[in-house]
Formats: structure tokens, sequence, C-alpha cells
């Protein structure tokens, strides 16, 4: 139990730290992103500047995949569930995970055609499966056999007392093991530690099953490892099983073609200099007309001068003189069918994320880049 509370106390540590970490980052790579995209599109793939372009935008992007990785400890990232069959999600990365694992190991899946789906954000269940596999692939340095299955599994009080943090219940169980050359105890008590790794220096960052431990929490599930040494590891994944039957979700679809403004006005609000410049720039050059306010105090008073003559508020959640949810509010009591867009470096309590979800208003996380930007101002202006 003691062992137990101080990895909770360390997951919540990190959590913290990338928390406040996350917001200054995230503003940097908007920017970094956003540029480098704008000037990849004004040259030629042959050209050598394009390919240099690339490197800096690939690194951005993965720069912003770390980031949310850490934030997975904090588990107040905004998230996006629905009701999931988790064998479509195993179907749907099985080509990239055989590509991932290499030619020498086997991948095999056991699927129940029976399964019944969880409430889950289907990105994080594929990070955590790919986490997972990538920690299999690493076990067996001279090959072997991976094995994901899945089924329904109902836990009594009884089957929960030989389960760390199990609760009686209906889950959908999947599990990932392998042959690889397996843990002692103390290995096991470490794995999920934040930068625990049996890597050598500079082949790992520790964090692949700390992620995966940090989605197993937020969706209420727990996990049951089993290792040997020399005999492999299998880790049983349990998530609260649902009734209802997954649904097809409904896609905005907007072409490349359409994302391009006709002259629509634009009330943008962003405290951060580059941010702002970028989102300023990327939207003017596609069309729309943009005016930009630093604060809460100047957007209004931009809003007044203009006499309202606005589509849409694109404002950043976090202001130096009040938060963006209670300006745009403000703005919406003036105007009732004003186009809100909020958006966000932080993802913790100061997004204030849950009463954004609640309010249904549209919602862009940093980073984002030139691409991410326009389709969401067009997918919100066609909406409204």
């Amino acid at each position: 139990m003691q062992a137990q509370l101080m990895q909770a106390q360390k997951m919540e540590a990190v959590g913290l730290l990338a928390g406040g970490l996350a917001h200054d980052f995230n503003n940097l790579l908007t920017a970094i992103q956003g540029y480098t995209e704008m000037m990849i599109m004004k040259f030629n793939k042959r050209d050598p500047l394009y390919k240099n372009l690339k490197y800096i935008h690939d690194a951005s992007t993965q720069g912003a995949s770390l980031i949310r990785q850490l934030l997975l400890f904090s588990r107040r990232q905004p998230t996006k569930l629905i009701s999931l069959n988790i064998n479509k999600t195993i179907r749907g990365i099985l080509k990239m995970l055989k590509r991932i694992i290499g030619e020498d190991i086997e991948i095999k899946t056991e699927l129940d055609p029976e399964l019944l789906s969880v409430r889950a954000d289907e990105a994080n269940i594929e990070q955590m499966i790919m986490n997972l596999v990538v920690n299999a692939r690493d076990a067996m340095p001279k090959g072997g056999r991976v094995t994901i299955k899945s089924r329904n599994v109902t836990l009594d009080e009884k089957q929960c007392k030989v389960i760390p943090e199990a609760k009686p219940g209906n889950y959908v169980c999947f599990t990932v093991s392998d042959t690889g050359v397996g843990m002692d105890k103390e290995t096991i008590s470490h794995i999920f530690e934040p930068f625990f790794t049996t890597k050598g220096f500079g082949k790992g960052t520790g964090l692949g099953l700390s992620v995966v431990y940090g989605i197993i929490k937020q969706l209420e599930g727990f996990i049951d490892v089993k290792s040997k040494l020399g005999h492999g590891t299998t880790f049983d994944i349990y998530l609260p099983a649902i009734s209802e039957k997954p649904k097809a979700e409904r896609k905005e679809v907007v072409s490349t073609y359409e994302v391009t403004g006709k002259g629509e006005r634009i009330l943008l609000v962003e405290d951060e200099e580059a941010v702002r410049s970028f989102a300023k720039d990327a939207l003017e050059g596609n069309g729309y007309i943009v005016f930009e306010a630093e604060t809460a105090k100047e957007a209004l008073d931009i809003f007044e001068k203009e006499m309202g003559n606005f589509l849409l508020v694109f404002s950043d959640m976090v202001l130096p003189d009040k938060d963006g949810l209670e300006l745009v509010e403000q703005l919406s009591s003036k105007k009732p069918d004003l186009v809100v867009i909020l958006t966000s470096g932080y993802t913790d309590d100061k997004s204030k994320w849950p009463e954004i979800k609640e309010k249904r208003i549209r919602f862009l996380q940093k980073p984002y880049g030139l691409t991410d930007l326009l389709r969401t101002v067009r997918e919100a202006i066609n909406i409204n």
C-alpha cells in the first residue's frame, strides 16, 4: 500500500511539472510549427530549403508529441471520449505495429468478436497499445512473438483481491504478451515510474509504460503484470465496459480549397506575441480580415469601436487581465450569433476544459499549425 502511495505521488509530481511547462512549450511550438508550415508551402520539394524546413517542422511535431505524453501524467488534458470497440482500434494500427517491431518478431492477435465497448479516447488507446508493443519488442532483441488478445471479463470481490487496484464489475480486458527476457519482482515494482528504464543510456526515455499507466488511470481502469525471467511478460489491461454499441462519429470534412476565407472579420485575442503574429499572418494570408488584441480590455475596446462587426472571435484562454471564457461570454452577450473558438497551451485547471466542453465551445489545443488553424476556423464558420 505504501509503495502504491509513493507511486501515485511520483506520478502527480511529474504531472504538475509537465502541466506547468506545457503552456510555455506549446506557445513556442505553435509559432515554430505555424511559421515553418507557412514557409514550406512557398518552396518546391526539390529546393534544399524545403528539406531543412521539413526537418524543423517534423522536430517541432515530435516535441509536441513528447509534451502530450508527459501530460498524460496530469490526467487533465482535453480528450475526446467516445464509445469505442478496441478490436477495431487494434486492427486499425496492426500494419503500423508490424513495421515498428521489425521482421524478426511475429505479431499475433486473438480478438473476441463479441467484445463490449469502452468509453475512451481512441488516440490514447492507440498510444497505449503502441507503447506496450514497443516495450515487448525491446524485450526480444533476438526476435520472438507478440500476442494481442481481447476478451470480456466480469470480476467479483474474490478475483479483485489478486489484481492490484481492481474493483468488481464488467470489463474489457486486452492483453499484450511477449516471449522476451522477462522481469524480476524488483524491476516490476518500478516499471511504471517516470523515466525508469532498463535500456542503456540514450536508448529510451523511460516514459512508455508510465504513459500507459497514466491513460489507464484516466479511464478508471487498472493493469495486471505477470512476468518471469526468461519466460516473457504479460500485461492485462482492464477498462470498464459499457453496454452501448459504438456510434459512427460525424466527421466535419473541409477540403483544402474550402479553408480560405471570404473577407470574414475575426477578432484575435492572444497575449503571446509570436503566436498572435503567426495566427494573424495565417488568417490574413488566407482571406480573412483580422483585428488583433493582446488583452481582454483591448479586445472589448476594439469590439465596441467596431460596433460588434465580427463573425468570429478566436481567443486564448489565459489572458493577463481576464480569462478567455469570461471574455467570449461577455462578447457573446453583446452579439449572440458570434462564432467562438478558444485555445490554450495549458491542459490543467487553468484551461477550464470541463466548462468549455459543457458549453460546447469549439476548442483548439496548442500547439497548432497552419492547417489546424484554417480548418478549425472554416468548420466553425460553416457549422454556424
